[in-house]
């Protein structure tokens, strides 16, 4: 027997991150979550189950990270000098 992996649904990705139902289904609708919807016909109600490879990607991205230096200053090459020595 092939053992294959079981989803989430949107009630238990907002249990584990202790969000809101709505908020996870902002995350999909946004695609920001991979989600299959498993409804029985495409006009109706959507049935999101949310793989684990899904929610892996998902958290890998929302992961912390060290902050983006600022962009480095040019120098200015264009100077004028209005007062030459010579």
């Amino acid at each position: 027997m092939i053992d294959l992996p079981s989803g989430l649904t949107i009630k238990d990705v907002a249990k584990r991150y202790r969000v809101s139902r709505d908020k996870v289904r902002g995350w999909i609708g946004r695609g920001e979550l991979g989600a299959v919807n498993t409804a029985g016909s495409l006009c109706g109600k959507a049935r999101f189950v949310i793989l684990p490879d899904h929610l892996a990607a998902f958290e890998r991205r929302r992961s912390a990270g060290p902050a983006p230096r600022p962009p480095r200053r040019k120098k200015r090459t264009d100077f004028i000098d209005f007062f030459p020595d010579a």
